[in-house]
């Protein structure tokens, strides 16, 4: 719903004037369903990127920190290389989303109708800019993309790194504790009587 406003409200020339005008106007002229034109997309568009950006960024760090170590800077190159191959490879899919989100009207003109669901967006990309129209803007996404997908893979390469040496700390301390204790060695002190 969120990215469905935002995105209406990027379109230039917007017609709204605020977040709650934008969702007010979509909700009386569309619909509550207007704020899912684009959801099967988002699914279709989240699934290969996710797996795209987790596979390309353990394949960075075989090539540049194959000991698996804390080192930032390599988890930083490695999640920006990540996110740029991840979003340069999805952009298709993202400019169909924004169709769908903007329903931007030399689209919707052209179709003669609203633009619902990945197929029908496609074929109105294709007929308005062809093939080179599903990587329209992929330098901008990539360059989006870069800093972002670096910057949360340090963070979490970091919390990981925190938390692991913790646990292990905490296990260590935690295994003497209900170890059984050595046994008492007692040793005979000689009485007056011996």
């Amino acid at each position: 719903m969120i990215a469905v406003i935002k995105q209406r409200l990027q379109v230039y020339g917007t017609p709204y004037r605020s977040c709650v005008d934008c969702a007010r106007t979509i909700l009386l002229r569309e619909g509550w369903r207007a704020f899912y034109y684009s959801f099967g997309t988002q699914l279709v568009l989240n699934i290969p990127y996710q797996s795209l950006h987790f596979v390309v960024y353990e394949f960075t760090q075989d090539l540049v920190n194959h000991d698996r170590e804390y080192r930032p800077m390599t988890h930083v190159f490695s999640g920006g290389v990540a996110g740029a191959v991840a979003a340069g490879l999805t952009t298709p899919f993202d400019v169909c989303k924004t169709l769908l989100n903007t329903q931007e009207s030399s689209a919707v003109s052209k179709q003669g109708e609203q633009v619902h669901g990945i197929v029908p967006a496609a074929r109105a990309i294709y007929r308005l800019r062809g093939f080179v129209g599903f990587f329209s803007g992929t330098t901008a996404r990539v360059v989006f993309q870069i800093p972002s997908t670096a910057v949360a893979w340090v963070v979490y390469e970091f919390f990981k790194f925190v938390l692991t040496k913790e646990w292990r700390r905490t296990e260590h301390s935690h295994s003497y504790q209900h170890a059984t204790p050595p046994p008492l060695i007692v040793a005979s002190v000689p009485s007056a009587q011996d």
